[in-house]
């Protein structure tokens, strides 16, 4: 709890990201040698055509994605199905197959790819061991893909500069298989559910019109969406710009690629400044000015430099420009509200991108090259400039939430979040004072809410016995929330606190992007045991010494399913640490709770000099380390009386 502690390395997820890096660099790899090959054999009809692939993947998320996302090993699953798509595109494009059967191909790959990114999400809290280490890795995967994408399109473009199309796809392909072979390695023991129907789709496009009648919201919806019509748009003129207009090959298709990822790289500490700003309109307005001005002026240059810089400029306005209309829409609208729009924007978003690309060929045609470029950048600064006022009249509204939006971003567990998941937070975040001596909540109660620490300091005790205190900014109640099991401590107010509170699956969505997930049980048997020690409450506010010591008198332990670690009654020697499993304490009125490792057990008779109070039994095979009662009273300092009336859950904890 509030703890900064770097986590340990966790080489799965180490692995998802390298994945997926593979993955992303493999599929622009794969798109650009694609789009080449398709300006080659139809010119810019056949590259807009290339935009189906879009509405493809739309219709996947709806309908396909829901139905295989939650299964095991399903990441390995997919990159598997997608290095056969991608090779049976390799092969027909070197067989001289018509466009429109390589076509089919690439569409067979969109709807399979669609389900990678929500069983992705799904993954990550079963492979996470810890808080800290499923906000890193969402922040990770972020990088991961943009970087990917940089890579992949340059590498798409070089290798169709040096080789047939159909070898670089072939290449694309086997950039996947080593996506695949990291993906396979990946074997969390659950994935795990979540709660409710995956319909964003169908859902958001119900609710279409009621979100577009909402006058502070319309605005910024319609810039997002129409955002992505331009990103379809330029993404198919970008192919014939390179080789018609600039003469300069494939390597130049990679190139223009690039550096719309470069500028998303670029963005990433622009956008951070943003993050628990008051104002967000100008920012707001300027990103998405920003972005029809770069692309309206590439109609202008005439150098693959010139262009690569405009096309940066744009790739980071675009990023800008997505992170300050989604908090200030954050801002502005209830939770209820705000779900309901992002649905619609998401809905509209996957249709209107595939749309941009399949409007290109008929602006080519109707207009020339370079005035259908300047087309393009047009729409963008034409609504922000008519939206101004009413978007600086919804800034004002919405001015207040940048101080809480800080707050939050000043946790260390959240630090790795990006603006738009702080936002989200935010909006869930709810006021709760406490006074002086008032219990925030007690051990053994259930866990459902995250604490942030506004002002004041709070107390946590295991047994009645300080461990920690907590002060502004720090957070805890993080356990009990995401492991969805009892509170392991007792916080109390030491002083008068002000806190906010924010609810499990709000929590879980702003840090993974589903709702109802949760952490899988850890598995701590490979850490050094002063390390594990330090992940139990009881021991956290111990130092390095004492627990080397600690670790020194412990002696290992194994019990297999169903086995008694020991009956109500019992002497009392000894306290354990759980490593490994799921262990099962009855007290003497049925009271049941279950631990997970991380979790100590036997304490309080061990500590407290009295007989067990209740039934310790092994719900899996169990790996514990059992520590000394004296040598662990005396490094936690002096013994404190364990009564009914320190430790109203007495029973269970036992």
């Amino acid at each position: 709890m509030g703890s900064e502690r770097q986590p340990e390395r966790n080489h799965s997820l180490d692995r998802l990201l390298v994945s997926f890096g593979l993955l992303n660099v493999a599929e622009w790899g794969f798109v650009t040698a694609l789009s080449i090959y398709a300006f080659r054999a139809g010119g810019t009809l056949y590259v807009g055509l290339l935009g189906v692939r879009l509405l493809a993947g739309a219709l996947s998320s709806a309908v396909l994605a829901p139905l295989v996302m939650g299964r095991r090993g399903v990441l390995g699953l997919i990159t598997a199905a997608r290095v056969l798509t991608l090779g049976c595109a390799a092969a027909l494009t070197l067989a001289g197959a018509g466009f429109l059967i390589v076509l089919g191909v690439a569409l067979a790959d969109a709807l399979v790819a669609a389900a990678y990114r929500p069983a992705q999400a799904r993954t990550l809290p079963a492979l996470a061991r810890s808080p800290q280490q499923l906000t890193r890795a969402v922040a990770g995967t972020s990088i991961a893909k943009t970087v990917g994408q940089a890579a992949g399109a340059l590498f798409g473009g070089l290798a169709v500069e040096l080789m047939r199309p159909g070898l670089a796809i072939g290449l694309a392909a086997t950039v996947m298989l080593l996506a695949c072979l990291g993906s396979l390695r990946l074997a969390p023991a659950a994935v795990v559910g979540v709660r409710g129907a995956d319909r964003p789709l169908r859902d958001g496009l119900a609710a279409i019109p009621g979100v577009l009648r909402a006058p502070d919201a319309r605005p910024l919806v319609l810039a997002s969406v129409l955002r992505t019509l331009v990103r379809g748009l330029w993404g198919a003129l970008l192919v014939v710009v390179a080789l018609r207009l600039l003469h300069d090959g494939s390597t130049g298709v990679g190139v223009i690629q690039a550096a719309t990822a470069l500028g998303a790289i670029l963005a990433l500490p622009l956008t951070a400044t943003q993050i628990g700003r008051a104002r967000l309109a100008l920012p707001c307005v300027l990103a998405f000015v920003g972005a029809g001005v770069a692309v309206g002026t590439i109609s202008a240059a005439s150098s693959l430099a010139l262009v690569a810089a405009l096309v940066c400029v744009w790739g980071a306005s675009m990023a800008l420009a997505d992170a300050t209309s989604l908090s200030l829409l954050h801002r502005l609208m209830s939770t209820e509200a705000f779900s309901r729009t992002v649905a619609v924007m998401e809905s509209l978003k996957l249709i209107s991108e595939g749309a941009g690309a399949l409007l290109a060929p008929a602006l080519v045609a109707g207009l020339s090259l370079r005035a259908a470029i300047a087309v393009a950048g047009l729409p963008l600064p034409l609504l922000m400039l008519a939206s101004w006022s009413r978007v600086r009249g919804a800034d004002d509204v919405a001015a207040g939430r940048g101080r809480l939006v800080a707050l939050l971003h000043r946790v260390p567990l959240l630090r790795g979040l990006d603006m738009a998941a702080l936002e989200q937070l935010a909006a869930h975040a709810q006021p709760l004072a406490c006074t002086a001596g008032e219990v925030v909540f007690a051990r053994g109660e259930p866990g459902d809410s995250f604490y942030v620490i506004e002002s004041g300091e709070a107390e946590v005790a295991i047994h009645g016995r300080g461990v920690a205190r907590l002060g502004p900014g720090a957070e805890f109640g993080e356990r009990a929330l995401l492991r969805d099991t009892p509170r392991t401590a007792t916080v109390t107010a030491r002083s008068n606190l002000r806190l906010r509170t924010i609810g499990r699956d709000a929590f879980m969505e702003a840090v993974t992007g589903e709702r109802g997930v949760r952490l899988a049980p850890a598995d701590l048997t490979a850490l050094p045991l002063e390390q594990a020690l330090a992940k139990a409450a009881l021991f956290s506010g111990l130092g390095a010494g004492p627990r080397a010591r600690l670790a020194a008198v412990s002696t290992p332990v194994t019990l297999a399913a169903g086995e008694v670690a020991f009956e109500r009654g019992d002497g009392a020697e000894h306290l354990y640490l759980l490593l490994s499993g799921r262990v099962e304490l009855i007290d003497g009125a049925g009271l049941r709770s279950v631990l997970e490792p991380g979790d100590t057990f036997g304490e309080l008779s061990a500590l407290g000099g009295m007989p067990r109070l209740a039934q310790a039994r092994a719900l899996t095979r169990l790996q514990l380390a059992s520590l000394p009662a004296a040598v662990a009273l005396a490094e936690l300092g002096e013994r404190v009386p364990f009564t009914a009336e320190a430790e109203p859950n007495h029973g269970v904890g036992a």
